[in-house]
């Protein structure tokens, strides 16, 4: 018997970021995933760009809480996973950036992926261009792609 699969994902358009929202449970859609990539670039040189990457990943996550918490259609609560390679950063070159949070929709709402991408899709670039905004005040510069 063939498995259904259950997961779905949804393009969201962002001038800097590949970004989607998914879930793994098409069906019943009470968490979702938001996913983010890109790449940065430093123009200052410095011997360790983990102080920088700390406070952009802080500034991310409080971005992430003031605008779910503003929002009905999420719990309070969210997972945050941020990933640079901190060590590998150096001048000239780009090095990846990824990122995924999970939401919890609120119980009483619980909509399918589609119609919650077109209520959520403006709350999302909002945590998006916050990110980015941080990444640049941090001195780097952002491209969707290494090229």
């Amino acid at each position: 018997m063939a498995e259904t699969r259950l997961n779905s994902e949804k393009k969201i358009d962002a001038e800097n970021f590949k970004l989607k929202i998914g879930t793994t449970n098409k069906i019943d859609p009470v968490v979702v995933y938001v996913e983010g990539r890109t790449f940065i670039s430093p123009q200052d040189e410095k011997d360790d760009y983990s102080k920088d990457i700390s406070e952009i990943k802080h500034s991310f996550s409080r971005a992430i809480s003031r605008n779910i918490s503003d929002s009905p259609l999420f719990d309070r609560k969210f997972i945050l996973d941020f990933q640079v390679a901190s060590k590998g950063i150096s001048l000239t070159k780009k090095s990846f950036l990824s990122f995924q949070f999970l939401l919890r929709q609120n119980k009483d709402n619980v909509m399918k992926l589609k119609d919650l991408k077109e209520h959520c899709e403006e709350l999302i670039k909002n945590i998006v261009n916050s990110l980015e905004e941080n990444i640049v005040e941090h001195n780097f510069v952002i491209s969707k792609t290494k090229k």
